[in-house]
């Protein structure tokens, strides 16, 4: 069982809160055991008074170091051993996740020693505290917050005071990295949408989706721990890839519409494309000129399209999404990725259970935005007197 004794002056206050949820049900079932001291008990005037003024002048009173010792010499006989003793202070190291780790995996008892008022008198820090630890570079009232921060993240650490492993590996920091956003029920909430790989299913595409998110949190949140971070893996260099030319697309100015395409509009088009235009198209406009031209072709169940070395995943009937073209002007921007969103949105109003495609293997932009909306590979396929590579989206 792994023991923390807290010296405090509000014992209540501090046993109260280290009682609950999570720690105290760990506590009930002997993984932990948090006890509280409260300082005065161990003064020997009939005040209890337990701090008085500093030697040289100054502001304020400190903690007297006679009592500090015996509320700490009281634990040492009744654990019958020293334990590891940490004085909570704004003079102390910054506390990080490795000293949760660190104090967990190497000791099995710890004391903690709430300061109050200026401080507590420097002989007793000289010789029974083992090291000073600070929350960060800001000054509290006392030590208590403190101390509480660091018993729920050392003992939330201790085996069986979570129920997994993963509970807290995932978690912001562990691997020296930030957490990823996370998103509940339901999918839908004030216009805002969970980001579709989360309801995909695909548990590799999620987990990547989470490192990406990390990597790019950490990045723009705490440069700090950026710069020591080890990327160097293959599959960390793609995803560093990947950021790098997602941020090089430019939103575009004015907002996007689909109308369905007539021969009037698909011959004014300026910009190369497809020259007869295809039945079922559409023109994705952007302000008032046409941004791209794509079609929306009905397939039934039985239409493969003739995959070679794969197949569709249900033999349903579908859309098949065919880009037929877009203006060159408009490249480096989120122009592929609304298109995606308004041929996905026109296939759920047809009551289409799957968007298909047949994409170049050379339309790499093409192929990561698709990548990037959870469309998934196929297998290959002659179509329209070239080789393409088939991938479908599940609409559900």
């Amino acid at each position: 069982m792994y023991h923390i004794d807290i010296m405090t002056l509000f014992p209540d206050t501090v046993g109260d809160v280290l009682s609950e949820s999570i720690l105290g049900r760990a506590q009930e079932r002997d993984y932990i055991r948090i006890l509280t001291h409260q300082i005065r008990d161990y003064t020997k005037n009939k005040q209890k008074q337990v701090d008085d003024y500093p030697y040289g002048g100054g502001q304020g009173a400190i903690l007297q170091a006679d009592p500090l010792y015996q509320c700490w010499d009281h634990i040492r006989q009744e654990r019958q051993c020293r334990p590891h003793t940490i004085y909570l202070s704004p003079c102390g190291k910054t506390f990080t996740q490795e000293d949760a780790r660190r104090l967990a995996r190497e000791y099995d008892h710890l004391i903690l020693v709430c300061g109050h008022y200026e401080g507590i008198d420097q002989r007793f820090i000289d010789a029974y505290v083992d090291e000073e630890i600070s929350l960060g570079d800001f000054v509290l009232t006392g030590g208590e917050i403190a101390a509480m921060a660091v018993a729920d993240a050392v003992c939330r650490l201790i085996p069986g005071v979570l129920s997994h492993d993963a509970c807290f590996e995932d978690e912001s920091h562990w691997n020296g990295m930030l957490e990823y956003p996370q998103y509940s029920r339901p999918a839908q909430w004030h216009g805002m949408e969970v980001p579709k790989v989360l309801t995909c299913g695909d548990h590799k595409k999620v987990e990547r989706w989470r490192r990406k998110q990390s990597i790019l949190r950490t990045r723009d949140r705490r440069p700090d721990l950026y710069a020591q971070l080890d990327l160097s893996s293959k599959e960390d260099q793609k995803l560093l890839a990947e950021i790098r030319a997602e941020e090089l697309l430019r939103p575009l100015p004015h907002p996007v519409y689909t109308v369905p395409a007539t021969p009037e509009l698909w011959a004014s088009i300026s910009w190369p494309h497809t020259d007869v235009m295809p039945p079922h198209s559409y023109l994705l406009c952007h302000g008032p000129e046409p941004a791209a031209c794509f079609s929306l072709e009905p397939l039934e169940a039985e239409e493969d399209l003739g995959i070679q070395d794969g197949k569709w995943s249900a033999p349903e009937r579908s859309m098949l999404l065919t880009l037929h073209g877009q203006d060159p002007a408009l490249t480096h921007t989120d122009l592929v990725d609304k298109l995606l969103d308004r041929a996905e949105e026109l296939a759920r109003q047809a009551g289409s259970p799957w968007l298909r495609m047949a994409v170049s293997k050379k339309d790499k932009e093409l192929l990561a935005h698709m990548k990037a909306v959870n469309f998934q590979y196929r297998g290959n396929l002659e179509y329209q007197g070239a080789r393409r590579v088939a991938y479908e989206l599940r609409l559900k």
